[in-house]
């Protein structure tokens, strides 16, 4: 009696069910929606709506970067050696463009896009591998030799 336990029997009891006896499954209509009042805005009252969500936006974005810029000092306070605040502050930077880019991407171009960003990953992740290797073996050519090697290939 189940639509979706029915349309994947082909045979019941000996009997065949495929083609002819599958029903097709057809969802239940959606809910109707109430009806909803309109109310026209003016021009003003648009532009000032638009204001308010792009301060709102701003506020938000700003405070997220403050935090990060008042960590960062932190950090660096707490830190004596200069390479490891370059590096941090580097990450903390990186991460606050990538946020802002993997946000601004289209929805259409996300799939290509990320396709692309996986390749160079492993491609990342490979070249890590053979340079851990290195010097664990007396060949230097492409062919695996080591552990880490294999794993890489």
């Amino acid at each position: 009696d189940d639509d979706a336990v029915q349309n994947m029997l082909i045979s019941h009891d000996g009997v065949a069910r495929y083609p002819d006896k599958i029903t097709p499954f057809n969802p239940p209509p959606p809910p109707a929606k109430p009806a909803e009042e309109m109310i026209e805005k003016t021009p003003e009252e648009l532009l000032i709506e638009a204001n308010e969500l792009q301060r709102a936006a701003f506020v938000k974005n700003a405070g997220i970067a403050s935090l990060a810029a008042a960590a960062l000092v932190a950090f660096g306070f707490a830190n004596d050696a200069p390479e490891s605040v370059s590096l941090m502050a580097t990450f903390a930077l990186a991460g606050l463009a990538g946020y802002q880019v993997v946000w601004g991407v289209a929805p259409a171009l996300h799939s290509p896009l990320m396709a692309v960003t996986n390749a160079i990953s492993g491609m990342t992740a490979v070249g890590g591998m053979l340079l851990l290797a290195q010097g664990t073996s007396e060949s230097t050519g492409l062919v695996p030799d080591s552990p880490a090697h294999w794993m890489g290939a």
